[in-house]
C-alpha cells in the first residue's frame, strides 16, 4: 500500500455558517498530478486554499508523507512543494509568467 504523501481527511470549512467543504478527503500520491473539476460553488478553491494554507480547516487532519502536520500554512506549503496556478492573470499581475 503507497502512502501518500499528502492526505487532508475529512476536512470541513465554512464561511458564515455556511459549509464550502464538509467532510472532504483527498490522498495524493507521489508523481500522481491532480486536478479538481467541479460545479460552481462546490468548494473547488476552498479546497485549493486549504492545501496552499490559506485558510484553516475548522475541521480534519493534514498529513505529509503519513506524518500529521498540526502548523500549516501557506509557507509550510510552498516548502512541501505545493503550488498554485491561478486561472486569472490578473491575481499575479506582477508576474510575467503563470
Amino acid at each position: 500500500m503507497k502512502i501518500p504523501i499528502i492526505a487532508l481527511q475529512n476536512i470541513s470549512k465554512s464561511f458564515s455558517h455556511v459549509y464550502a467543504l464538509d467532510g472532504v478527503s483527498l490522498h495524493v500520491n507521489s508523481g500522481e498530478v491532480v486536478g479538481l473539476i467541479g460545479d460552481n460553488g462546490a468548494g473547488k478553491s476552498t479546497l485549493i486554499n486549504v492545501l496552499a494554507g490559506v485558510y484553516t480547516p475548522d475541521f480534519g487532519t493534514i498529513q505529509l508523507k503519513n506524518q500529521t502536520v498540526t502548523d500549516w500554512n501557506a509557507s509550510r506549503s510552498r516548502q512541501s512543494g505545493i503550488e498554485t496556478v491561478f486561472q486569472d492573470r490578473a491575481l499575479a499581475l506582477q508576474q510575467t509568467i503563470v
